[in-house]
């Protein structure tokens, strides 16, 4: 009997979202019915996952690309129950181009976007080339463009965000969903208004600058 195989619990919280964020965008879910992998190169995130579920399981190392430096955290736990969840909200094996929505409580999108942000997002800021003011960008990107624009009508929806755009890169194999400043902030508002305990600091560090604090 696999030890590693446990129960997680499936009622959903502010927490619970997060991670499912995560495993939106930087998960895996094996053909096996039961194992789920976390991969990223940002260690805080994959233990801050391992911290949320109660896994006792080893964050391991790993390379990409035919590289053979091991940049890449990753976390693998079984669960079947955990699996199932999974799959009844959305998500499959392979899921990267296929996933279209994930079927997550209005009450804590804000926390699975924070995830989703924090896995395949970016927030960054620019020099304007001419004025020289500094322009903010907040930055989903996934190979499903189904996905972007599920995520775009949620947040316009849930938000009240008006404005957002969705762009195609990388000889149209992914795609980007943009924000400009002021939409930028208003999701930042929503985004850490219930937790910044578990968040990626180098991103909240620069979201912080904008949330007045």
């Amino acid at each position: 009997m696999d030890r590693r195989i446990k129960y997680i619990e499936t009622k959903w919280s502010e927490q619970l979202a997060y991670v499912v964020g995560i495993i939106t965008s930087d998960g895996n879910l094996s053909s096996d019915g039961r194992h789920i992998n976390i991969t990223s190169k940002d260690l805080e995130m994959v233990q801050n996952v391992k911290e949320i579920l109660h896994l006792s399981n080893t964050i391991g190392r790993k390379a990409r690309g035919g590289s053979i430096e091991k940049k890449y955290y990753v976390l693998q736990f079984g669960s079947k129950n955990f699996y199932a969840f999974l799959l009844s909200i959305g998500l499959t094996p392979a899921k990267s181009k296929t996933i279209q929505k994930v079927l997550v409580p209005n009450m804590f999108f804000s926390d699975f976007l924070r995830g989703c942000i924090d896995g395949d997002g970016n927030i960054y800021e620019s020099k304007h080339p001419e004025s020289k003011h500094v322009q903010l960008r907040l930055t989903l990107a996934s190979a499903s463009k189904p996905f972007l624009i599920w995520i775009l009508a949620s947040i316009q929806k849930i938000h009240k965000i008006q404005g957002g755009w969705i762009v195609t890169v990388e000889n149209k194999s992914a795609h980007m969903l943009r924000f400009g400043k002021s939409d930028s902030i208003q999701i930042f508002r929503a985004m850490y208004a219930h937790s910044r305990r578990y968040a990626l600091q180098r991103k909240l560090t620069i979201a912080e600058k904008y949330l007045g604090e």
